[in-house]
């Protein structure tokens, strides 16, 4: 007997803190999914989510190899800081004929994206997320978080209901609860202890795209805070600079992305420059502490922007 591959569609929604996933040769209906669960501490800290009530993604037809993605924002909108952590509070598979879990098939990839950043949260198995501490989230500030869903191919399966063919027809919810601690006022234990850290500088896509890329790793949970200052500039009152960005980083020795966008304005001042010299050399500023709070403490990079290489036109 030839071995065949069933054709299936998926139906992936996740709508405040809940993913439903549904598969089968015809599109299943995935059971509704309740609000978002946010927790308010005592005081006045408040958690809005841009998607409560709506789908972070929601996709049909997905097929192995492919995968759906989707963002959520979360903005503190109280007076208090908080301590930020995503839950996961059960996976409940509703298995096909035959008898594939889709928590052990789907693959879940999530990111802390705020400011352009990227932040390793999670990347795993759907259903083993557990708990995740996000770090804290301060008065008015948005934290950006995407969610990929990705279901992967397994190749041509040996039968009709073995590999890939066994998840169709199969189901998954999944609830997740956002919660929002407030912080308390005395340091921590962890605050005493200063975080092991690596930097790295990426500046070759400055000048065409705008930005400069500071990788960070630390073999602790710790909180990143990064900004570039770039030579002054003939003629100016004084150096440009970019804006400080911040990342939480809750995964110890996860390399962490943290996005620093440069104006326009400065661009072409450094564009300037380079007509006349073959590089030039920015400042970057790094603060770190422990994710816990306490004292921080400040690295210097250098990072070195060449003049761009003119293509050759053969006629």
């Amino acid at each position: 007997m030839e071995s065949i591959r069933v054709s299936r569609l998926l139906s992936l929604a996740a709508i405040g803190a809940v993913v439903a996933v549904c598969a089968g040769s015809g599109l299943a209906r995935p059971a509704q999914p309740a609000q978002a669960v946010l927790t308010e501490a005592t005081g006045d800290l408040r958690l809005a989510n841009s998607r409560d009530g709506q789908a972070i993604f929601q996709a049909s037809g997905l097929a192995p190899g492919r995968s759906v993605t989707g963002t959520v924002q979360l903005v503190n909108a109280g007076t208090l800081p908080g301590d930020l952590s995503l839950q996961q509070l059960d996976v409940q598979d509703q298995p096909g004929a035959g008898g594939g879990r889709l928590s052990n098939a789907i693959t879940l990839d999530i990111k802390d994206v705020t400011g352009g950043n990227s932040v390793p949260i999670f990347a795993g198995q759907l259903g083993g997320l557990g708990s995740r501490q996000l770090g804290a989230i301060g008065p008015s500030e948005a934290r950006t978080f995407r969610f990929t869903a990705s279901l992967p191919d397994g190749g041509l399966p040996p039968g009709p209901t073995a590999g890939d063919n066994a998840y169709a027809g199969s189901g998954l919810t999944v609830r997740y609860a956002w919660t929002a601690t407030a912080t308390g006022t005395g340091p921590g234990p962890s605050e005493d202890v200063k975080p092991v850290v690596k930097i790295k500088v990426l500046s070759k896509k400055l000048l065409k795209r705008g930005f400069l890329d500071v990788m960070a790793t630390c073999d602790i949970a710790c909180r990143v805070s990064a900004y570039a200052k770039l030579p002054k500039a003939k003629r100016a009152k004084k150096a440009a600079r970019t804006r400080s960005r911040t990342a939480t980083l809750t995964t110890p020795k996860k390399a962490a992305r943290i996005r620093l966008k440069v104006k326009k304005k400065a661009r072409r001042r450094l564009a300037k420059t380079l007509r006349r010299k073959k590089r030039v050399v920015l400042r970057v500023v790094v603060r770190v502490s422990s994710a816990g709070g306490g004292p921080s403490t400040t690295y210097t990079r250098k990072a070195s922007v060449k003049r761009l290489k003119r293509k050759r036109i053969r006629r």
